[in-house]
């Protein structure tokens, strides 16, 4: 399931966006590993993830 464009605002301040959900995810899990060190679920990002 894909859906339109989404965004996710992490605690950081940092803004993610994506043209659909595996975008988001894939933005997110990214920011996740390489800024905070943490692994992200897709779930977890989904939860995160408002339309734009």
């Amino acid at each position: 399931m894909s859906g339109s464009a989404k965004l996710i605002r992490c605690p950081c301040g940092y803004t993610l966006h994506g043209q659909d959900d595996d975008e988001v995810v894939a933005a997110a899990q990214e920011h996740a590993r390489n800024i905070h060190e943490q692994q992200l679920t897709r779930e977890q990002a989904l939860a995160m993830a408002r339309p734009t």
